[in-house]
């Protein structure tokens, strides 16, 4: 079941900004790209790197592969050089800088951060959203007191542009902003929750395949989960009763390709079809983030061989 959060925002429209907005923050979100993977498509992410940029085109090839927009904070040139689909402003930038952005790119997704106190901002014609906080008590340093879902639905009546509700939202109280007249959501740590719990749920089965030679039908459960830190992807395989794990590793050759280069199973869960769930997770996360896998692994080439439907489109 999607989280409320989630849902809430995507029922959400009237902004060339998706509904769904991951505010990146190096402290908050130090595993980003694995938060960018577990996003559905038609949302979006500002990448805010403060000074301190690297990951912004890994993110674009992710965000493209899956149907996301990816926009730069308060970094034009940056958003010009990854490719970006736009910029998100903070709120101290002058009215004249927007407007000239615009100007020079008439088709990017143009943000901004409301002023504090709420004031329209003076770019509003030239802005697809505006980002308006703290609607709730925020963990974040800069988020002040929270001005409440009434004040947020008189704004939302006054502003000339799009507005984006952000600030200590949650999967608890995500949907009482489903009828103030926002366009979207964006958030930090209350959306980093909803992913993570979604993917904490999301328990994969191996296939049945009994007669397959390479290894027999998982005898219980299998959770595969994925982690993915810089250069590295590794899926790791938990069994119901069993204390030792499965492991299935790929390493970054160059962007949009891995290879697949170890898959492990102890003796202890051996012969349950372990390595078998953990292929075909890899090449479901493949297809959905769009990404290519070298088979440098005997065993991922093997089963890749005795089964072409899942090496089909996934396989370099």
């Amino acid at each position: 079941m999607q989280s409320p959060l989630i849902q809430t925002a995507l029922s959400l429209s009237g902004s060339r900004l998706n509904p769904l907005v991951l505010m990146s923050d190096p402290k908050r979100t130090p595993d980003l790209l694995s938060l960018v993977q577990a996003l559905p498509s038609g949302s979006a992410v500002i990448y805010r790197h403060f000074g301190a940029p690297g990951l912004e085109r890994r993110l674009r090839s992710l965000t493209e592969a899956k149907g996301i927009q990816l926009l730069i904070g308060n970094d034009p040139e940056l958003a010009i050089n990854c490719g970006a689909d736009g910029v998100h402003f903070s709120r101290r930038t002058d009215a004249k800088v927007i407007q000239r952005w615009r100007n020079e790119h008439p088709g990017w997704i143009i943000s901004a951060a409301a002023p504090k106190p709420w004031a329209v901002p003076p770019a509003s014609a030239s802005l697809d959203a505006v980002f308006v906080s703290s609607i709730f008590a925020s963990a974040s340093p800069s988020s002040g007191t929270p001005i409440g879902v009434s004040a947020l639905e008189r704004i939302s009546k006054d502003c000339p542009c799009p507005v984006f509700a952000l600030g200590g939202i949650t999967d608890e109280n995500a949907p009482t902003l489903a009828k103030t007249g926002i366009a979207g959501i964006a958030a930090i740590g209350g959306l980093k929750d909803a992913l993570e719990k979604e993917k904490a749920a999301h328990v994969m089965k191996a296939p049945n395949t009994t007669h397959d030679p390479i290894e027999a039908e998982p005898a219980q459960s299998v959770s595969i989960s994925k982690h993915e830190e810089g250069d590295q992807i590794i899926f790791t395989a938990e069994v119901a009763g069993a204390s030792e794990t499965g492991e299935l590793t790929l390493k970054r050759i160059a962007d949009g390709l891995w290879n697949a280069n170890h898959t492990g199973v102890p003796s202890e869960i051996g012969g349950r079809g372990i390595g078998k769930a953990l292929i075909q997770a890899m090449v479901e996360d493949a297809r959905q983030s769009g990404y290519k896998v070298k088979p440098g692994c005997p065993f991922v080439a093997k089963l890749f061989e005795r089964r072409p439907e899942w090496a089909d489109g996934v396989a370099a």
